[in-house]
């Protein structure tokens, strides 16, 4: 199910915009019974999105920012979502719990300067042929993933550049502001 910017419960946490998500969302090819992991899950935006089209599935969130916590259990209420555990905590370090072989997707929106060591979970515990997307807004960061997942011999990568703008009215005009583009990195293990 589709879930507008406007339907979540906000803060001054970062959130992954709708055009965005929708995007993210598709580049992780989810299944009924996929099990994704969000990290970096500030709002908790993809994951609770991608929970809606996870009948037999399951998402883990996992945020390190306590008001990102808050908005997340608040939106996971107001969407009752309950195929979703939220943990409090830094990936890779406290998601060690989860068993190896237990997910298939995994989306990065953050990950704390953590990103290699992100990937070698993502690699070490994921099922075989399991996908992963990252959204990056700085090119150093995206250049330093790029590094990475070139070293670590990931397949089917691809790097997609969104830019959106959204209408503002101005008088009696309508001018277009642009968001900060980002790339959106998807792959398979």
């Amino acid at each position: 199910m589709h879930i507008k910017d406007r339907e979540f419960i906000r803060g001054k946490v970062p959130m992954t915009k709708e055009e965005i998500r929708a995007i993210s969302i598709a580049k992780l090819n989810l299944q009924e019974d996929s099990v994704l992991i969000d990290v970096g899950a500030g709002t908790g935006s993809v994951g609770i999105e991608g929970a809606t089209y996870l009948k037999k599935g399951f998402v883990y969130g996992i945020e390190k920012n306590r008001d990102g916590i808050e908005l997340i259990e608040k939106n996971l209420e107001k969407f009752q979502i309950k195929n979703y555990k939220l943990i409090f905590g830094v990936a890779p370090k406290d998601l060690k719990k989860i068993e190896k072989n237990s997910f298939d997707k995994m989306f990065i929106g953050g990950s704390s300067g953590n990103m290699e060591e992100i990937i070698d979970f993502f690699i070490e515990y994921s099922k075989p042929e399991s996908d992963f997307v990252i959204n990056i807004i700085a090119l150093e960061s995206l250049s330093n993933t790029l590094e990475i997942i070139k070293r670590k011999n990931l397949k089917n990568v691809e790097i997609v550049n969104v830019g959106v703008s959204r209408d503002k009215k101005v008088g009696n005009y309508t001018m277009m502001m642009g968001e900060n583009p980002i790339y959106i990195i998807s792959g398979r293990k």
